[in-house]
């Protein structure tokens, strides 16, 4: 069975605690081409997943949308240390419905 890295993308408050874990991660300071530098990952062919935090996923969505129904790298949202915008929830639910044919996740 292959064994596969995890990578998290986002801001240093985010990123720092997974770093400590030893996984790999991508500061987004805004001066960084996180999307030449997801690509890489993606790529690379050795990541399992990659979390990238919401804001930082809106600054590639086109590149996240490109790679959503590959087996791998799995794409997930996560919010940052200052909370977050929900858009995590909402694609999973998306990724309900169409798995369920209607809502199950309704509020």
């Amino acid at each position: 069975m292959a064994t596969y890295k995890t990578a998290v993308i986002g801001d240093l408050a985010t990123t720092l605690p997974f770093k400590a874990m030893g996984l790999t991660t991508i500061i987004d300071d805004g001066d960084a081409d996180i999307g030449a530098q997801f690509d890489g990952l993606v790529k690379s062919g050795e990541f399992g997943a990659i979390f990238i935090t919401e804001e930082s996923a809106d600054k590639i969505a086109e590149q996240i949308e490109a790679v959503r129904y590959n087996p791998l790298p799995s794409v997930i949202l996560i919010p940052t240390v200052r909370g977050s915008l929900g858009k995590g929830k909402n694609a999973v639910r998306e990724t309900m419905k169409r798995a369920a044919g209607r809502d199950i996740m309704g509020e």
